[in-house]
């Protein structure tokens, strides 16, 4: 088990079991197409996924914009005006004096801003990059929920194309039994009822052929818009349960601890909380001083009154800071805002992991079930299987009727079709569970 454990834990999360678990599942026949081609395309085309890539993007420049704040700031501005002023002065021996002036005024200023203690701004780019950290988790997130989408897709285009072909096979032998049964009723040789019979039971077995490849036309439709894939490549693939692996209770809590180790959801809970308790260090940050460093350089010509007809140059190194007092109650219900933000993210966590604990219990409680479902659909269907190959003998040494060897073929259809939609369902199952590694170890023994 120690071993198990081991190895699980170096195993990535990503959804490569699946792939290694269906290409096994699903024989194929002459098609180039894979699943990871189907995977890849889906990739390529999935507007959804793309719009996540590139939230991703936009989220990571956040990054950028917070770590800027912390970066000099380096500007120039200035002002170049033609002026023209006249300064009267009124005289203490009476009268006034007056004084023109006209030419340019000129003030252009060089300032470098360096940021030396900025608690909020620090705060603000640890959350940007939580936030990013959360979109790529969110992104590898779409990711699965595709490639999952696209495996049950697979896996039902599969089943329906089999399902069609199962219903399809003995519907000419029925029609046939129908047909005979009809002939041996005109010539008074059966029952009228006993024809009917036979009909209705054709009739019926038309009906299921049809509402099977109406289904099927619906899977290939959800696949195609799905991977752009047209659906008849995956004509011939079939799926198949050889080697399927078997489950025990030690296997149930090895995959528990798989799954509370990389469950994505539970990752980005914990980052949220983190972004929240990040919240809280920002509003607190409100309260906090600032310093910062700032550098200037002044070139001026006659921009006052007082240095008309003057060019002057000033140079400044200082300190400039800001202390926080008094901001009307504000700033403090700003940071209860976020501590009770925080108080739900955990809350929220928690919640999130007793929903995960009963999921995988009705998950696993699913996978079993189905694993015996299916296994006892197997034997059915063997026995379905033996049972038409007598009944053939039989018709050929003439002890089993036309009617016989139909009814016997058509009980095998619906013993392939419980036997498909068992598979289908076990299939699914692993699915939800994410059983990579057992699935590899099953299928490498």
């Amino acid at each position: 088990m120690h071993k198990q454990r081991g190895n699980l834990s170096r195993i990535d999360i990503q959804y490569k079991f699946l792939l290694v678990a269906c290409v096994f599942l699903f024989s194929a026949a002459t098609q180039a197409i894979t699943l990871e081609d189907a995977i890849e395309s889906a990739i390529k085309v999935d507007p959804s996924l793309r719009a996540s890539k590139f939230n991703v993007l936009a989220t990571g420049e956040n990054i950028a914009i917070a770590r800027s704040r912390l970066l000099p700031q380096v500007s120039l501005q200035g002002s170049s005006n033609q002026l023209t002023q006249t300064t009267t002065q009124e005289l203490s021996t009476g009268g006034s004096s007056s004084r023109s002036f006209t030419g340019p005024s000129v003030n252009h200023q060089f300032v470098i801003r360096q940021a030396l203690l900025r608690p909020k701004e620090l705060s603000t780019l640890r959350y940007a990059e939580l936030q990013s950290q959360y979109m790529e988790l969110k992104y590898r997130s779409d990711m699965k929920d595709l490639q999952n989408r696209v495996v049950t897709a697979w896996i039902d285009l599969l089943g329906a194309q089999q399902i069609s072909e199962a219903n399809e096979k003995p519907l000419s032998l029925i029609q046939a039994a129908a047909e005979q049964e009809r002939a041996k009723y005109e010539q008074g040789e059966s029952t009228k009822d006993a024809a009917m019979e036979a009909e209705a039971q054709f009739e019926n077995s038309k009906a299921i052929y049809v509402q099977a490849v109406e289904v099927l036309k619906v899977k290939q439709s959800a696949f195609e818009n799905l991977t752009k894939i047209p659906a008849h490549a995956l004509i011939g693939k079939k799926l198949t349960s050889k080697s399927l692996p078997v489950f025990s209770e030690d296997d149930k809590s090895l995959l528990w601890s798989n799954l509370q180790d990389t469950s994505l959801e539970l990752q980005m809970s914990k980052l949220q909380e983190q972004m929240q308790l990040e919240r809280v260090k920002m509003a607190e940050s409100e309260h906090k001083p600032t310093i910062d460093l700032l550098a200037a350089v002044n070139l001026a010509q006659n921009d006052a009154t007082s240095t008309q007809g003057y060019q002057y140059r000033n140079k400044q190194v200082g300190i400039q800071y800001t202390v926080p007092l008094f901001a009307g109650g504000g700033l403090n219900g700003a940071t209860r805002q976020a501590k009770f933000g925080y108080e739900a993210s955990l809350a929220e966590g928690e919640a999130l992991s007793i929903k995960l604990i009963n999921d995988f219990d009705v998950s696993w409680s699913f996978l079993v079930s189905n694993l015996n479902r299916q296994k006892g659909m197997l034997a059915s269907l063997n026995s379905g299987e033996e049972h038409v190959k007598a009944n053939h003998r039989g018709f050929e040494l003439g002890v089993k009727s036309l009617a016989d060897t139909a009814n016997a073929e058509l009980a095998l259809a619906r013993k392939k079709t419980d036997y498909i939609s068992a598979t289908q369902e076990y299939l699914r199952s692993i699915l939800k569970i994410n059983t990579k590694s057992l699935i590899n170890e099953n299928f490498n023994n």
